[in-house]
């Protein structure tokens, strides 16, 4: 198993796709059914095994066919290291950021606002 950090984009999709691949084979799911599953064609489920190329929605319609949704449950998760992060972070769960910050623009000269 590669380690992602220090794997390409394309080398992590790869990846994905054998493991999708041999989890498929694992449960002995046929392409055909799998695609059925998932709402695709065989031939666009083949083409994600072997290149690992296809859409997030695709991609997670799959992994609920193949009952791994869950194994995604900690992607992208920000880790608590303190009291004071865990409360932080009850806070912002409980009023998600709705927009990025915006840069904030230099005071003009003279000191007029």
């Amino acid at each position: 198993m590669p380690d992602f950090s220090l794997a390409l984009p394309h080398e992590v999709c790869s990846e994905l796709g054998q493991r999708v691949r041999t989890r498929r084979l694992a449960l002995n799911l046929p392409t055909q059914e799998l695609a059925a599953r998932v709402g695709v064609s065989d031939k666009t489920l083949r083409n994600f095994e072997q290149t690992g190329r296809c859409t997030l929605e695709t991609f997670v319609r799959v992994l609920e066919a193949l009952n791994a949704l869950a194994d995604m449950q900690d992607v992208l998760v920000t880790p608590t290291t303190s009291i004071q992060d865990m409360r932080q972070q009850a806070l912002d769960q409980a009023k998600p950021r709705q927009r990025a910050s915006s840069p904030r623009r230099p005071k003009p000269a003279g000191g007029i606002a």
